[in-house]
This record gives C-alpha cells, sequence and structure tokens, in this order.
C-alpha cells in the first residue's frame, strides 16, 4: 500500500499499421523517467492510459461488483452480496471496502496498480510533458499536440467520474507525484470542485478531439461530447441537494449551475447529429452485441469501447473478465454440457424479478429476448428422465407429430430444445404437471399445482426451490450480452476454463445519448423532445415486418395471443412492425394510467414529473441492463435507495410488498418480504481500512482514529 499513489509505469508500445488494437501491452521494469520526456516515451505513456478504460471489465471485484449490483433490476446471485450484509458492505474491512481499495489503486506483487490513482498520477506525468517539454513532433505539430492532451484530459476525468461515483468527495490532484516522500497527505476535494474541474477539462476535449479517428479505442468528439453531456446532466440532477435533509443526497451534491440541463441537450444534440442521428444507430438491437458482427465490426453506434483483442497476450492481466460472470448454470440436469457457445456459468450476476418485469410488452419489444438467453439447446450425453406420471402426461398431451416416450428414458434429446425460460406473473401460473411433463427443463416463475392449487415460486424439473434466499441461485435467465465464444483466444472448446475474454466491452453509445438528451429535456418539461427520442430507441426496438420471433415467446408467452394468426405459424414473422404497440406516451408517466401502472412506480412517485423521472430509468434498464451504467446512473439521480428497497427484494428490508407463494421454505423463500438489509449510506462506498491506515498529515504523521473516523463517509 505505500505505493498507492506512486506512479508504476507499464510502457505501452503502439502497434505499426493496426487501426484495430493499438495497444501492445508489456511491463518494461529498465526504463527511467527520462524516457517519457521523449517523443516516443509520451506516446507510449499516452497510450498506455488506455488500460484504465478496462476498469470496469478487467476483474470482478473492482470493476463489475461496484457498478452493476445491487440495483433496482440486478443483483448478485450469492445471498450474503444480494442481502447487502454488514459483512459484504457496511464497514472499511467489508469485501466492497476491498474491491474499492483496488478500484483506488491497491499495490499489486506482479503488475502495476491499475485503479484511479496511479492512472491519474500518469495523467498527470503526461500532461506537464506535453505542456512544459514538448519533445519531437509535440512541439512542431500543435494541431497533433492539443489532440493527444485533449485525450490525457478526458481519461483522467473518466477516473475521477468513476471513483468519484463511488466515494463522493475524492483527493483531486492536478500535479505529478514522481517519487516516495513517505507523506501521504491527501485531503478529500468537494464533489462540487471535482465536477468543476472535470467538466473544463472535457470541454477542452470536446472541442478539440476529431470526431473520427484511425485506432479503434481511441476517444474521439463524440465519446467526449457524450460524456459531457453526462456530466451535465449528473449536476443538474443533484442541484437542489445541497439542501436535502438526507445526508445521502446532500453528498450528491456537485453545483447548481442553472444552465447544465440546456448544456446537456446542447451537447447530446450536437453528438447525434454529428453521429448521423438515427442512422447511426445499429438497426438491429442485437447487432450490438452479437459476437459474430461486435469484435469484427462493431457497429458506429459504439462511440467508446475498452479494447480487449484475441491475441491474449496483449492483456497484460485478466482480459474481459465481464464475459463469465453473467451467466447461471445450465448444467444442472439439463442435458445442456458446458459449451464456449453459452459461456462459462459462474452464476454471478443476475436480474432481479423487476429487472424482468420491467420488459411490460415481451411480445412486441425485441430487447427482452435480445437481452436474455431465453433457450439452450441439448449437446450432452446425460440429461434427467422421463418419470413414470411426466411420461403418461407428455403421451397424452404431446403436439401431434412428437414422438411419444417411455419411462426411465433421458428426457433431453441432443440437438433438441434442453430448457427455456419463463417470466410469469402469479396471474398467469402455468399448470404444474403440464410445466413439468415437458421434453425440456421448463423453468417458470409461477406454477400452480394440479393437485392442490397451491401457487409455487421458481420451482424446477424436480420441485426443488431456485431464487430468493433458498441457497439454490441458479439456474436462471441470464444476460447474454457478454457471450464470448473465442474466450481464450479461439472457438476451440479445450479453452473453456479460461476466463480471459476477448471481446471489446461497450463504455459508451448513442442510444444512451439520446436518453441522455430525453431526461434533460424531461427534466424541463418538454415531454414531447423526450418521448421522440425515447421512440426513437422503441422503433429500434419494435419487431420489424418479416423478423421472427422466438419460438418460446409465441409458445409461451401469456400475452403472445395478441399476435395475428399468421404470426403464430413457425417461423412465427412479424406482419408488420410492432411499433405501434410499444410506442411511448405521456400516458406511460401519467397518474392513474394503465401504461403508469404497468410501469411498476414505487410508492414514493406520484406526480408526473416524478414519474417521469422513474419512466426514464425504467427505459434506461430495458435498453441498457448489465451494460455497467445503471449503478451510477441511479446513484447520481439520487433514486438508488429508493428503488432498490422497492423493487429489488433481495437487498430490501421492506415487508409485504411481494406476492407470497406456497414454499416459503422456512421463511428464506417467496413469503412476500425483503430479505435484505440496504442502507441509504451503502449508495456511497466506504474508504477501506487499508487506504485510511496510510494516509498521513501534512507532515507524515499517521492519522489517529478521529482523524480516520472523520475522513470515512458517514455510516461507516
Amino acid at each position: 500500500m505505500k505505493k498507492l499513489f506512486i506512479i508504476s509505469i507499464i510502457a505501452i508500445a503502439a502497434l505499426s499499421g493496426s487501426c484495430k488494437k493499438f495497444l501492445d501491452e508489456k511491463q518494461v521494469s529498465n526504463l527511467t523517467q527520462d524516457y517519457y520526456n521523449t517523443e516516443e516515451g509520451l506516446n507510449s505513456l499516452i497510450n498506455g492510459l488506455y488500460i484504465y478504460a478496462r476498469i470496469k471489465h478487467e476483474w470482478d471485484g473492482s470493476g463489475v461488483r461496484l457498478t452493476q449490483a445491487e440495483t433496482d433490476a440486478y443483483m448478485t446471485a450469492n445471498n450474503t452480496f444480494a442481502t447487502m450484509t454488514a459483512a459484504r458492505y457496511g464497514s472499511n474491512i467489508s469485501t466492497i471496502a476491498g474491491n474499492t481499495n483496488s478500484y483506488i489503486g491497491a499495490s499489486n506483487s506482479t503488475f502495476a496498480p491499475m485503479g484511479a490513482y496511479p492512472h491519474i498520477n500518469n495523467c498527470n506525468i503526461a500532461l506537464e510533458v506535453i505542456d512544459n517539454l514538448k519533445p519531437g513532433k509535440f512541439a512542431s505539430d500543435e494541431n497533433y499536440r492539443r489532440t493527444r492532451r485533449a485525450e490525457i484530459l478526458f481519461l483522467r476525468a473518466w477516473a475521477y467520474y468513476l471513483i468519484s461515483n463511488q466515494l463522493g468527495d475524492v483527493p483531486m490532484s492536478l500535479t505529478a507525484k514522481r517519487e516516495d516522500n513517505g507523506i501521504y497527505h491527501y485531503p478529500k476535494v468537494k464533489l462540487e470542485e471535482i465536477y468543476k474541474q472535470i467538466i473544463a477539462d472535457m470541454r477542452e476535449a470536446y472541442a478539440t478531439l476529431p470526431v473520427n479517428v484511425q485506432d479503434r479505442g481511441r476517444v474521439s468528439k463524440l465519446a467526449a461530447g457524450h460524456f459531457l453531456a453526462k456530466l451535465y446532466l449528473n449536476r443538474a440532477q443533484a442541484a437542489n441537494f445541497n439542501n436535502s435533509g438526507e445526508q445521502h443526497l446532500k453528498m450528491l451534491y456537485k453545483g447548481n449551475v442553472s444552465t447544465d440541463l440546456d448544456s446537456c441537450i446542447i451537447i447530446a444534440t450536437e453528438v447525434i447529429d454529428a453521429a448521423g442521428g438515427v442512422a447511426g444507430l445499429a438497426p438491429d438491437y442485437w447487432t450490438l452485441f452479437d459476437p459474430k458482427v461486435a469484435e469484427t465490426t462493431p457497429h458506429k453506434e459504439v462511440l467508446w469501447a475498452a479494447q480487449f483483442d484475441v491475441n491474449t497476450s496483449l492483456h497484460a492481466r485478466f482480459g474481459n473478465r465481464s464475459v463469465n460472470y453473467h451467466i447461471g448454470n445450465y448444467t444442472d440436469a439439463t442435458g445442456v454440457a458446458r459449451s464456449m457457445a453459452y459461456g462459462r456459468p459462474f452464476g454471478t450476476f443476475k436480474a432481479t424479478d423487476f429487472g424482468y418485469d420491467i420488459f411490460a410488452d415481451k411480445v412486441n419489444d425485441s430487447r427482452y429476448y435480445k437481452t436474455f438467453q431465453y433457450e439452450y439447446i441439448g449437446n450432452a450425453n446425460t440429461s434427467f428422465t422421463w418419470s413414470p406420471a411426466a411420461a403418461a402426461w407428455w403421451n397424452a398431451n404431446k403436439p401431434a407429430g412428437e414422438p411419444a416416450v417411455t419411462a426411465g428414458s433421458r428426457r433431453v434429446v441432443p440437438g433438441r430444445r434442453a430448457m427455456i425460460y419463463l417470466e410469469n406473473q402469479m396471474t398467469e401460473a402455468l399448470d404444474s404437471t403440464m410445466v413439468m411433463s415437458q421434453p425440456y427443463q421448463f423453468v417458470v416463475r409461477w406454477i400452480r399445482s394440479a393437485a392442490t392449487g397451491r401457487l409455487y415460486y421458481r420451482l424446477n424439473y424436480n420441485q426443488n426451490s431456485l431464487g430468493l434466499n433458498t441457497g439454490a441461485p441458479a439456474p436462471y435467465l441470464s444476460v447474454k450480452k457478454y457471450i464470448d465464444p473465442l474466450r481464450g483466444g479461439s472457438a476451440e472448446e479445450s479453452n473453456f476454463d479460461s476466463e480471459q475474454g476477448t471481446r471489446d466491452a461497450i463504455l459508451m453509445r448513442l442510444g444512451e445519448t439520446y436518453l441522455i438528451r430525453a431526461e434533460a429535456y424531461g427534466r424541463k418539461g418538454m415531454y414531447a423532445d423526450a418521448l421522440a427520442d425515447i421512440n426513437v430507441l422503441r422503433q429500434r426496438a419494435a419487431y420489424k415486418n418479416g423478423e421472427n420471433r422466438p419460438s418460446v415467446l409465441v409458445e409461451w408467452e401469456p400475452k403472445a395471443n395478441t399476435l395475428a394468426a399468421a404470426e403464430r405459424v413457425a417461423p412465427y414473422p412479424a406482419a408488420g412492425t410492432s411499433y405501434n404497440a410499444i410506442r411511448a406516451t405521456d400516458n406511460h408517466f401519467t397518474p392513474g394510467t394503465p401504461q403508469a401502472l404497468a410501469e411498476h412506480y414505487i410508492p414514493t412517485v406520484s406526480s408526473k414529473q416524478d414519474m417521469f423521472i422513474h419512466f426514464i430509468y425504467n427505459e434506461k434498464t430495458r435498453e441498457m441492463l448489465a451494460e455497467g451504467t445503471l449503478w451510477e446512473d441511479l446513484h447520481n439521480a439520487g433514486i438508488l435507495y429508493e428503488r432498490t428497497i422497492y423493487l429489488n427484494q433481495m437487498a430490501s428490508p421492506l415487508t409485504g410488498l411481494w406476492p407470497v407463494a406456497y414454499n416459503t421454505v422456512n421463511g428464506n423463500g417467496q413469503n412476500g418480504n425483503g430479505k435484505g438489509q440496504m442502507r441509504k449510506e451503502f449508495t456511497f462506498r466506504p474508504w477501506p481500512s487499508d487506504y485510511l491506515q496510510l494516509l498521513t498529515d501534512e507532515a507524515g504523521n499517521p492519522l489517529d482514529a478521529d482523524a480516520m473516523q472523520a475522513y470515512q463517509n458517514p455510516g461507516y
């Protein structure tokens, strides 16, 4: 820890002639500071700053866990994390504090620290060299120098943004530190001052950077504008929190500038227009995540992505670890073996029930079935077998043309459906015998006992309870946005155990820019303009004429009977666009309307303006679930706590808000009560004990217990 803020340099050499990946990483131990005073060395240092773009995705604890869960719509599958126990969240020695320690920049015996402050110090070194020494081309070509300087400012601002999202007021250093003098005096700076600095830096970056860049992964004017618009929006969101009686809201205050919403709209509009407007969006939502497309020819909708590569030697550490953490266990007696096509079933993160339910129209909004891995095909030599009762039911009720079965034979046939998911409501419960007698595992949220009429929540084929605090969180309907069939460097099944993801990770995209502008419009009461932006994305989300709906949707979704007869015949082509069915109107945030009721608004929300704010975050969930932005967005909007306690049953301490099933599993199952310990202070992270013990006063004396407690965030 003694070198927490001291630079630990990784030299990065540009790959000559490569536009695909310009980062070729190798740790170099024999370089001196003088190397970075040369043109080559400074370029290497600037390229190396892009490693920090991977912070959300390169390793579990410091990346994904801090930016994905726990929210209203996404949670950790592990019960002690999902319920937000004090052991995981509530102290400066908790697991979350340890994750935050890595996020800040903990020491590492093998690799250079990857956290915020080592990166920020590298940025400051680069700025000092580029401003004062101007080696080589940096002196002869002012446009070149200013462009590279803008990249540095962007990447430093990005670090301050991410770390202040986690901790609030944080130290802010704008000068380089090149040696360890034993003094670790790092007073916190108010969030208002941090935002003044990073907005100023991003204004310069936005004014300077080119619209188009040669090297994939470099920041462009469009990425800078997207980020700047979001900073303006974040400051506007908290403009009235300075006088709040709620400490966790007061801590979000970033200043009160009356023009922020207008600035957000202006900058977002410039980005959208420069990106081509609607033509800048991928025409098909799945195009953004399809591994056959996203890595080789990513759509221009992606404004900035963290770079990873099929050549895993370029990663220096772990690769894109996010590809491993969103997939439930699909191998439990299902007839499906682990496969590169389906990913490693770690079962780490999953959607909450609200995360599934907020897709209010699963029949017409294609984002639901393009977000989740709803079906698995058998590929194993074994599976669970037909019981006599299940075989008898199937033989008596099977569709025409399906073969009869015998008790004791394997139920799943290779090459055919092995498992599907249905997220239905209690009022839509399916008959238990029918569910348990299919030639595949049918994972249904609600079933009704054929014998007793009792309602059961999340049973699998052998009638074991799944979900909630029962100790059996898998299998579950998984997000498929990160599936990586080239994990480990190739499609060979022998790579299955590799955790080295090769896919680039989207950090900013134009679809989000539309939603940023829509929120700014709505906060100004300009609902028609906000709806126009939202409906641009809904037009993309609609099934298009001739596009085939998934068979699972047509066969099992409760509202599939609203489809035209021709749309219910294989291969289930859409007859025209489904846009009219999902077009957003102000009814969606007008109290008392059927559309508003379908949005699951929490009890503390009643006015049209408040409903709009929550509607835009519902829409962000539908558009961007599991993309690493929703925790930060809810946090900055000041609605993370309320939405989590009312909508995430596992994290919530509230009672009586959820339906009650017969299988309460000694009170741990679905008894209608929250299972969690979410508190307001958990919307900010604790300062880690290791960090606090490192700090000194200006003379180098360690902080005493009172000073460390004063530094610590409230509630820890």
